[in-house]
């Protein structure tokens, strides 16, 4: 057993998915099913019960994960503790939603990339609720989270403003006329929002339970670009950060009734050992103001 076989392992436990495994590991789905098979093949036990619908862990790979995650994350921070004090090129992981990506990333990697030319970006997109388990998991260092509520305690967060949500709808559009809108008036309305475990689509459907409004969604992705085609398209209606909706000519921000905000904060693990980049990089952020209103 080595260090390899189990960061392989323990991905697999985490994404319950050897093809999601693989992709994040940018290894093949063969190499990684045949490191499990040895795994197996050493101890002569079962780790995973392989179901049609995907797998789960065994007794035995219960144990396993339970007692390689520590020991992954205190080797990993080893290696980039010593190649940080040996002054090789160290790497940052970041997780982004989409949405807020879409206002940080350009400055990341034209302003602080650039003059921190010893850091590798390793930039993950996905929904607040992932990164948030990705973070835990120790897979980032930082995430960029939008949140309406206090940050749990293992967790140490930097506020770094707010943004708000507003209702997204083409040029020309007959809502568009509006200065601001109710769930009511989208009833039927053919809606584009991002998948499920994204905090602006959680917070949506609340909008509309709220309300009493069944949303008719037309659509649910992971892609802003998605998103953007197909409200420009006049096929959906959709809601976005105003600060987005603003800088596309094609696109017009209706206010929200009951004003849906969300709160910016850049956060890390408590336990976990901060790096000298670490800092440097939250500097950085607070330096562009991005956030500010």
């Amino acid at each position: 057993m080595n260090l390899v076989q189990l960061k392989y392992f323990n991905t697999v436990c985490v994404y319950q998915s050897v093809s999601a495994a693989a992709e994040y590991l940018h290894i093949s789905q063969p190499s990684l099913s045949n490191a499990i098979k040895d795994l197996e093949d050493e101890f002569g036990v079962t780790l995973f019960f392989r179901h049609h619908r995907g797998m789960s862990l065994t007794e035995a790979g219960e144990k396993l994960f339970e007692m390689c995650g520590d020991l992954l994350s205190r080797a990993d921070t080893a290696e980039r503790v010593m190649n940080e004090l040996g002054n090789k090129r160290n790497l940052l992981r970041l997780g982004v939603p989409p949405m807020i990506g879409s206002l940080v990333l350009p400055g990341i990697y034209n302003d602080f990339a650039k003059n921190n030319p010893d850091l590798s970006l390793e930039i993950s997109e996905s929904g607040s609720f992932e990164l948030s388990r990705r973070l835990s998991d120790g897979f980032l260092d930082m995430i960029f989270l939008p949140h309406n509520k206090p940050i749990e305690k293992n967790l140490v967060s930097e506020k770094l403003g707010m943004l708000e949500i507003a209702c997204c709808v083409p040029k020309g559009h007959p809502l568009q006329k509006k200065e601001e809108i109710k769930a009511s008036d989208l009833h039927g309305v053919p809606l584009v929002l991002y998948k499920n475990g994204f905090y602006q689509t959680e917070e949506i459907k609340r909008w509309f339970s709220a309300s009493g409004v069944v949303p008719n969604i037309l659509l649910q992705t992971g892609q802003l670009s998605t998103i953007e085609t197909i409200i420009s398209s006049g096929a959906a209606v959709g809601f976005l950060f105003r600060r987005l909706i603003e800088r596309n000519s094609s696109l017009h921000a209706i206010t929200l009734k009951e004003a849906i905000y969300a709160e910016v904060s850049l956060v890390r693990k408590k336990d976990a050992h901060s790096f000298s980049y670490m800092k440097a990089f939250r500097e950085y952020i607070n330096k562009t103001k991005i956030f500010e209103r």
